[in-house]
């Protein structure tokens, strides 16, 4: 029982330092999958009510990033995943930041509060996406290549400038 209790408290520290050790370059738990498989068929939504399907993206790869507006540490990482979106080539990487907010009006006003200029808004508001790709929580990653399957996956808080985050994207990119 006491094990159990210091462990729960040690768990909810490196929860509150977290953030900090993101800063640091930390990356979330990560997964390569040497046999891809097909993603789920996913629709979302755009800002203008448009809907678009991950088949959309056939072709490129894509950073499918599912996160929220309400979530703490998926706030901390958007601005370094839209820089990163600002120094890729849409045509090689897409990063599609997939919101599990409910409306489309939180999100843009984050984006205005944060100044994402580089990204698209892209609704996920039936919340289908962390079930689909069984996520154990947001935010959480994954890489989809030109064929539609999922390469690799990044769970939980990524610093997206940092040189491990580029090597994951460079490693993932040449999983096939």
């Amino acid at each position: 029982m006491k094990k159990a209790f210091v462990s729960l408290c040690l768990a909810a520290l490196l929860l509150a330092f977290r953030p900090l050790l993101a800063q640091a370059g930390e990356i979330g738990a990560v997964t390569y999958s040497f046999a891809p498989k097909p993603a789920p068929p996913l629709v979302f939504r755009d800002a203008e009510g448009t809907q678009h399907a991950l088949s959309d993206y056939r072709g490129r790869y894509v950073l499918l990033h599912i996160w929220a507006t309400w979530c703490p540490y998926c706030v901390g990482e958007m601005a370094t995943l839209d820089a990163l979106q600002g120094r890729t080539n849409p045509q090689r990487l897409t990063v599609i930041p997939l919101s599990e907010d409910h409306t489309d009006g939180a999100v843009g006003a984050f984006y205005r509060t944060h100044n994402i200029t580089h990204l698209p808004v892209a609704l996920d508001t039936a919340g289908r996406a962390p079930g689909a790709f069984k996520l154990p929580g947001l935010p959480s990653s994954v890489v989809i290549d030109p064929q539609g399957r999922e390469v690799a996956r990044l769970e939980g808080l990524t610093d997206w400038a940092s040189p491990e985050a580029e090597d994951f994207l460079k490693n993932a990119m040449q999983v096939r």
